[in-house]
């Protein structure tokens, strides 16, 4: 029984070490994201991305339904929650389209290149409103402004070898404890 115990101790050690390096390996960050659908419904998340990802990869991690399509200038985003477009005919509806925002100055500013041109940094937040536009095509719409602490709240996200040392500490204990009230 002892010696079956000793195993299960370095079998975590081993996973620590080796697991743990491949995610410390990792560059990683998180995004905030706000979408404003036409009803009004405004939908929050923090998507963790690798470092280099660009928003259509925060889009896609995201555990919301989209849908993009790659286009001569990079991908293009068509439909959220099957609002939009098919991926076939992205730009079907001429009088709306998924407006893409970027915060600058406690402000939402309409982004100046495509979900596929634009890398996020770390607690940054990216928005999402489907709109109309006005005379020079500016987008008509804007979601919520919310900050990256109002979406995640005032924790700080950990990091998956925080977790993985928290579930495997976790894991010990109630071997532990198990053990223990079998003797």
């Amino acid at each position: 029984m002892r010696k079956g115990w000793q195993w299960f101790l370095w079998a975590m050690l081993v996973f620590l070490l080796v697991g743990g390096g491949v995610y410390a390996g990792q560059d990683q960050k998180v995004v905030g994201l706000v979408v404003r659908f036409p009803d009004g419904q405004v939908y929050t998340e923090v998507v963790a991305v690798p470092a280099d990802a660009t928003v259509a990869d925060v889009l896609e991690q995201s555990t919301l339904p989209v849908t993009l399509t790659t286009t001569a200038w990079g991908p293009a985003l068509c439909s959220i929650r099957d609002v939009g477009c098919p991926a076939e005919d992205c730009f079907c509806d001429p009088n709306n389209f998924w407006a893409f925002y970027i915060q600058e100055d406690d402000r939402w500013v309409p982004a100046p290149v495509g979900v596929g041109g634009y890398t996020p940094a770390d607690k940054e937040v990216v928005g999402f409103a489907w709109s109309g536009f006005d005379a020079n095509y500016n987008p008509t719409v804007q979601p919520p402004f919310l900050t990256f602490t109002q979406i995640a709240g005032p924790f700080e996200i950990p990091e998956p070898t925080t977790l993985a040392l928290l579930g495997t500490g976790a894991a010990a204990l109630a071997g532990y404890v198990r053990r223990r009230r079998a003797a």
